[in-house]
Parts: structure tokens; sequence; C-alpha cells
């Protein structure tokens, strides 16, 4: 993934995702009968200043994302983009709730009990 986007200008890749096969083991839809599936099954790049990732996340509605995979390290903190780093860095980490600690998708068990108790303390 790394080489692929560092070869290819962010412009071009705005809407780019990967989506895990539904033939993959690890694929599952929580809710068959559902227009959506809340689990984080779409792979999308993230960039904040220079540094560049990618995380896992769901389709519909507002993505709920899990933590970042980075690819690059982190900025030094003199750099020129450092602080813009920063900032777009708080931003990703906010958007960050149900899956936090989780930087691949939750097993199909993990994902039903993080839902549950997400739906529980929204209510």
């Amino acid at each position: 993934l790394y080489s692929f986007r560092k070869q290819r200008p962010p412009s071009l890749l705005c809407n780019w995702y990967g989506e895990l096969s539904m033939d993959s083991p690890d694929w599952y839809d929580r809710d068959p009968g559902a227009d959506d599936n809340p689990a984080p099954m779409y792979v999308i790049f993230v960039d904040a200043g220079s540094r560049i990732g990618y995380r896992w996340e769901t389709s519909h509605g507002i993505p709920i994302a899990c933590e970042v995979n980075w690819l690059d390290p982190e900025p030094h903190r003199y750099s020129i983009d450092y602080e813009q780093y920063i900032e777009e860095l708080e931003e990703i980490k906010w958007q960050v709730d149900i899956y936090r600690g989780y930087t691949q998708p939750p097993t199909e068990d993990e994902c039903k009990l993080l839902l549950a108790e997400y739906d529980y303390l929204s209510e």
C-alpha cells in the first residue's frame, strides 16, 4: 500500500478505498437484512501533514473508523509541516470512537459486543 500511495498524487486517490472480499475468512455481515454493515470492512488512506497511513472503516453514513496504521514515521518536531501534522492528527484521533484500540477489523464476536455496548451507551 505504501509504495502504491507514494507513487500517486493525493488528488488522484482522494476517493480511493479497498474492500475486504466477501470471500475472505475475515468477512462477516452483522445483519444480512440491513442496508449497511457496521463492521469496518473498507480500508482508506489517511494523511496527516506529510505522514501517510491507512485505516479500516465502515461504508455507510458517518464512517466508524479503526485506529490508523501509520506507514511513515512521525515528522520531526521542528519540521515545516509538524504543526499541520498535529492539527490533522487530532482530527483523525477524534474520528475514532467505538473501534478505539483496533488497527484492523475486530472479529465478528468482538464487533457484536462493541456495537451492543455502543447502543447501550447511546440510549
